[in-house]
């Protein structure tokens, strides 16, 4: 076959394993297909039930394509009655894609998965599948173990929604090893006994102990709600970074949980480091909605992390003083540009003995209690009061406590009233990287100054009036924020509006000309674009 050609094969409930494979004479297993395509095929499984467990033993290449399973249609893999530990496992594979299946019913396991990868792997993608009934012990939705000194690289884990799983003692969704080069985005999870999305290193899962975690990933709008251990009084986060690096953690949202995000350490030795953990909205989480270091000083350390830009709001339901955000044995981290909302226990924060050297400014703290009741321990100190804070801690210096004027928080709406002090009230040297947005996929800097907390409101344009000139032309002059781009649209009806071209703006102002010809002057509007 040449390189990059483009095979089908399809696979029904009607097909035979002798069958071609084609339209009219499918295959009837999966496993059929898993085990001879080749590279730059697409295998159409067809709508129905397939009760099999499947290990995919071929691979895509990079000049021959990828192997793509694809779901055409409602398709079931059950793995009901059958022995084996993953629905889907891959070993040692690349270029293969997993596409938009439902897996369920792997029942009564021992250490099992919807999906496990292991060993070493380049070029691997599941996306838009749903996961469900995994029950057992160690029974997870998405398994990836780098267990090879070459690692599984290039992996992308998008858009799947996991729910009703029993992972406990493990992880929901877990990267672990010599993994690096990842994307885990827009992934739902939910309903599981314990961690909901989880990246570990440390665990001596690869043989080399250097390329031993889980690093230089991009982990982005995801969804965790009801992650909740079932052992050991409740402690599994929705995100964790378990002694992880170098990875960007930003736009997710972690609800009723035992804690929101966390990032730890928890083999001695180990440090969790260039963590980045922004524009992230975490409520109503059983404990903690923010905790980060070593969880005693026997475990490891966290170090050299940012926690920049986050919501929290009512956290800590269950009242056990830990409060909004937690500081364990963690040391030359940045916590800025923070909003912490506080429920009526007023414990804003918990900073224990092993917080060491951690900056924590330009954040804006308030409470649905008194303010002044507004409680920080601060290197295991129990400080009352803001003020009290501030001054005896020399943290915090530039930040606010007063209310902040969030949309509708009790129905889970974090927006920024136009008028809240957390607007224009971050940290003024803040430079949004590449890319960066808020909650909203809008900018993350409107203005001259960064919103506190996750959501950015935006600077409303201003058009002065049109001017038309003698040839019929008529220039319109944009009065905008700099650094935002633009799309100028137009309108005879006000109803029927129009691009009136592309135009970037870079700078606060702009003219755009528009040449409608004779008739009368047209209405104008601008809106910013991410």
């Amino acid at each position: 076959m040449p390189a990059g050609a483009q095979v089908t094969n399809y696979v029904a409930t009607t097909g035979n394993d002798t069958n071609p494979g084609t339209l009219a004479a499918p295959w009837r297993t999966i496993q059929r297909a898993a085990s001879t395509v080749g590279p730059g095929t697409t295998v159409l499984v067809q709508p129905g039930t397939y009760n099999e467990k499947i290990t995919v033993n071929v691979s895509g290449t990079a000049a021959g394509g990828f192997i793509t399973f694809f779901a055409d249609g409602a398709v079931t893999v059950s793995g009901a009655g059958i022995t084996g530990s993953n629905l889907f496992y891959l070993l040692d594979r690349q270029y293969v894609r997993l596409i938009g299946f439902e897996l369920r019913d792997n029942l009564a396991v021992a250490n099992g998965s919807g999906v496990r990868i292991e060993g070493s792997g380049d070029h691997l993608e599941i996306r838009n599948c749903r996961i469900h009934e995994i029950r057992g012990t160690d029974a997870m939705g998405i398994t990836v173990y780098g267990t090879s000194v070459t690692p599984i690289t290039n992996l992308i884990i998008d858009g799947n929604e996991i729910y009703d799983c029993e992972p406990a003692m493990s992880e929901t969704l877990v990267l672990n090893g010599n993994v690096t080069g990842f994307l885990v985005t827009r992934n739902y999870v939910h309903d599981v006994n314990n961690i909901g999305i989880d990246f570990i290193g440390g665990e001596k899962m690869s043989p080399d102990p250097a390329q031993d975690a889980a690093r230089n990933g991009l982990v982005r709008g995801n969804r965790v709600a009801r992650a909740r251990s079932n052992y050991g009084g409740g402690y599994g986060a929705g995100i964790y970074v378990d002694g992880g690096r170098d990875i960007v953690i930003e736009n997710n949202t972690v609800t009723e949980s035992d804690l929101g995000l966390e990032v730890g350490a928890e083999n001695p030795g180990i440090t969790a480091t260039n963590i980045l953990v922004r524009n992230n909205v975490l409520y109503r989480n059983d404990k903690s909605g923010l905790i980060f270091g070593g969880y005693d000083a026997t475990r490891g350390r966290v170090q050299f992390c940012q926690f920049l830009n986050n919501t929290l709001w009512n956290n800590d339901t269950l009242r056990t003083g830990d409060g909004e955000i937690s500081i364990q044995y963690a040391g030359t981290n940045v916590l800025r540009n923070n909003l912490i909302w506080a429920n009526a226990q007023n414990r804003a924060l918990t900073a224990s003995v092993g917080s060491v050297s951690n900056a924590l400014d330009y954040n804006l703290w308030f409470t649905d209690g008194p303010t002044n009741a507004l409680t920080f321990v601060q290197g295991g100190s129990l400080f009352t009061g803001f003020a009290s804070y501030r001054t005896t801690s020399q943290q915090d210096l530039h930040s606010l406590c007063l209310p902040p004027l969030l949309a509708n928080p009790t129905a889970a709406d974090f927006h920024l009233a136009t008028n809240s002090p957390a607007r224009d009230a971050g940290d003024p040297a803040f430079v949004p990287d590449v890319g960066e947005t808020d909650l909203d996929g809008q900018p993350r800097r409107f203005g001259g100054r960064v919103d506190i907390g996750a959501d950015e409101v935006p600077v409303a344009p201003v058009l002065q009036p049109p001017q038309r000139q003698s040839n019929g032309q008529i220039i319109v002059r944009l009065l905008g924020d700099p650094g935002v781009n633009y799309e100028l649209q137009t309108s005879n009806n006000l109803r029927l509006w129009t691009p009136l071209g592309t135009n970037q703006v870079l700078t606060s102002t702009v003219d755009f000309i528009d040449t409608p010809g004779p008739q009368p002057l047209r209405h104008y509007r601008a809106i910013a674009r991410p």
